[in-house]
């Protein structure tokens, strides 16, 4: 199958960023799809113009359209001059592509209303990716039309599901649910003796893991409040990621931004994953833990609710800060509950693995439009 993806970006040899995107792309690729990527190029955030010749060459092709970003709002009427010119580079993407594609598959609603004027001139199937935190203040007034040609919706959750159709984004028919997965190549269980001895850290160190932005959502602060609170408890940290907030707390092992290749090994030698998210689709950072054999502390909310249960996590309030605080001393001291909370996250993780993903993504799509 011959498929365009439409993605609002996508990794670089110097940016991290929507790997989820890159590793369903990629299994696509090896399991035998033709796959073209249009990831339009904001070339003011990243300083450069793209230049086709320098995209490393691979199984799957890369276009990175250039457009402008604007300060501010700017309008033309109602339409923000950012979105019009992301719109337009997305169009010029998909008109350069060498082949017709058999499907174009977006990731998120907006990027779908952008492909969708391209998709129906050309009579191309048109599918969606719902993985939005939150998927009514991600997108724009809806495009007449749109929902009736959208073939099929993956959502990653059942609160992405129920959120689209309720929308009026699309029928109930029309969409599935395909939580997020994990390339188990790249992220399994790993000798946490052997990466400890490799980090020099104490084998003896209890030590909860964050991985996300550095944000309000994300729940870094009150990762950092509760650890705070933990101090004298011999409680330490990897604090992983970026962002607009800076948490300053006692015991921090690592803390800054790391390649995805290079996450899983913080994670083997960590001791229990801790992520108090407010909105999510479907967290990859949780599935990830989860498959380097992690106990999970995150929120008890509905877009976690297809991965986490009793069995592989302590599920808190993520406004609580003495509830996060009670689960990381409770995985500290018991011992027993940690390890059968881990067991549980393997057990879990093995059927979201992404060769199996990308393989009913696939069954899904040639279902919807035939």
């Amino acid at each position: 199958m011959r498929i365009a993806i439409v993605s609002y970006d996508y990794p670089d040899a110097k940016r991290s960023v929507f790997p989820f995107v890159k590793q369903l792309v990629e299994e696509w690729a090896r399991q035998g799809h033709e796959c073209s990527v249009v990831a339009p190029n904001n070339f003011v955030k990243t300083r450069y113009l793209w230049n086709p010749s320098k995209e490393p060459s691979g199984k799957v092709k890369v276009l990175r359209p250039n457009f402008l970003s604007v300060s501010g709002r700017l309008k033309i009427g109602n339409l923000e001059l950012t979105k019009l010119f992301h719109k337009r580079a997305v169009y010029k993407g998909l008109k350069n592509l060498s082949t017709k594609p058999d499907a174009i598959y977006c990731h998120f609603w907006e990027s779908a209303m952008e492909a969708y004027p391209y998709a129906k001139e050309n009579s191309i199937p048109l599918l969606v990716a719902s993985g939005e935190s939150e998927v009514k203040s991600m997108i724009p007034r809806i495009p007449e039309g749109f929902s009736d040609y959208v073939k099929g919706v993956i959502c990653v959750s059942s609160k992405n599901k129920t959120e689209s159709i309720e929308l009026g984004l699309a029928d109930e028919s029309k969409c599935e649910v395909f939580p997020n997965a994990v390339n188990t190549k790249l992220f399994y269980p790993m000798d946490k003796v052997k990466i400890r001895q490799k980090m020099s850290i104490p084998l003896d160190c209890f030590i909860i893991a964050f991985v996300g932005w550095f944000n309000e959502r994300k729940g870094i602060m009150r990762v950092a409040e509760a650890l705070r609170k933990c101090e004298g408890e011999s409680v330490y940290s990897f604090l992983i990621g970026s962002g607009d907030q800076e948490p300053e707390v006692e015991n921090v092992l690592f803390k800054g931004r790391l390649m995805h290749e290079q996450i899983p090994e913080y994670l083997n030698a960590a001791d229990a994953f801790v992520l108090p998210t407010l909105r999510e689709g479907c967290c990859n950072a949780v599935i990830e833990a989860m498959s380097c054999g992690l106990p999970i502390i995150s929120s008890n909310l509905p877009f976690n609710w297809d991965v986490l249960n009793e069995s592989n996590s302590i599920m808190v309030n993520p406004i609580d800060v003495d509830e996060i605080v009670s689960a990381i001393i409770t995985l500290r001291d018991d011992r027993k509950k940690r390890e059968r909370l881990a067991a549980g996250s393997i057990r879990m993780a093995s059927a979201l693995t992404i060769d199996q993903r990308a393989a009913t993504i696939i069954k899904f799509i040639e279902k919807n439009i035939e």
